[in-house]
């Protein structure tokens, strides 16, 4: 299955087989996108998005023409509520509008919404939480129609943050183990806490490294592909002076927004996993552990599959690994 997470600064591609009862990577690619490509998390330039879906699939020789694809943003709004058991055998369908329209604040009308129980191990509860999730028509359409154009169909709609659990339960997981998923995308914060595997908190924040971006170009008058290089350290890094302070500032308030959503979840955190591109600006992983306490690691969502060293090259695999934790997880929901 093929999954693909198009992200404000670029494409991302993983395709994942199941054999004998272990994944194994089939395909990986990254496609960067222009500014403007994508806004505030919608699609804003369609044919761009569709080339950029469609020369990358090309170029890395994915066949399969059935793909999941994630979501993010404020196109987004899901929440966990509980449930009577009782509802979950019969009346769900008739319910969950409801609980869009009060719960997510969202009219249905304007969005696709759908629900997953939560079952913790050994519940017996009268109550099961359930998670509801509900995204904008337009916005969903948008990328649905980016990925149709490029010749392929969107077998499934997924958010982000939920992604971010598939590939932490194949990768990661440890039983009983309370932990935080941090995606720092360009444009927004993926953000997941589970408790022995069960969603407390699914969270997107609206924050990335596009805000280091825009502001190296102000500072510095450069482009917008300069300033991408000299963020992700690729070329140019060393060249400007003060560069280390616009890192701090944005690793300090993105680990104060961050930590803020972390405390709704009660403390006993384990450990922060932390995923995305722009989690590796300098000094982030360092500012969110000062931030919360809690040791901070470096996601690796290809851990526990199958990986060829004579086809992946492992050093390419190990500087994208944790910029592909959404798109992994899309793939594994698939399977």
């Amino acid at each position: 299955m093929v999954g693909i997470d198009i992200g404000s600064n670029s494409v991302k591609v993983v395709e994942l087989a199941r054999k004998g009862g272990n994944y194994q990577l089939e395909n990986i690619g990254e496609s960067m996108l222009p500014s403007g490509a994508i806004t505030g998390k919608s699609v804003s330039r369609g044919d761009v998005v569709s080339g950029a879906v469609s020369n990358l699939v090309s170029r890395i020789g994915i066949k399969a023409k059935r793909v999941v694809i994630g979501i993010s943003g404020e196109a987004v709004a899901s929440r966990i509520v509980s449930i009577p058991r009782m509802f979950l055998r019969k009346d769900m369908e008739k319910l969950v509008p409801d609980l869009v329209n009060t719960n997510l604040s969202r009219n249905i009308s304007g969005v696709n919404y759908s629900y997953t129980p939560l079952f913790p191990r050994n519940g017996r509860s009268k109550e099961v939480p359930v998670l509801i999730a509900a995204v904008s028509k337009k916005t969903a359409q948008g990328y649905k129609s980016s990925v149709s154009s490029a010749g392929l169909r969107a077998r499934i709609v997924d958010i982000d943050a939920m992604a971010l659990s598939n590939a932490y339960a194949v990768s990661s997981a440890v039983r009983g183990e309370k932990v935080a998923l941090v995606n720092i995308g360009a444009s927004v914060v993926n953000l997941s806490v589970l408790d022995d595997g069960i969603p407390l908190i699914l969270r997107d924040i609206s924050l990335g490294g596009q805000w280091v971006t825009l502001r190296l170009m102000e500072k510095f008058k450069i482009t917008y592909e300069e300033a991408e290089r000299i963020k992700c350290s690729i070329k140019g890094y060393g060249r400007y002076e003060d560069i280390t302070s616009i890192f701090a500032d944005f690793a300090a308030h993105a680990a104060d927004e961050i930590k803020t959503v972390l405390d709704e979840s009660g403390g006993g955190l384990a450990r922060v996993i932390l995923s995305g591109g722009s989690s590796r600006i300098a000094t982030m992983a360092h500012t969110l552990g000062e931030a919360t306490g809690v040791p901070v690691e470096s996601s690796n969502p290809f851990r526990n599959i199958d990986v060829s060293d004579s086809r992946f090259d492992p050093e390419y695999i190990q500087h994208l690994a944790p910029k592909m934790a959404v798109a992994v997880g899309l793939a594994l929901r698939g399977l």
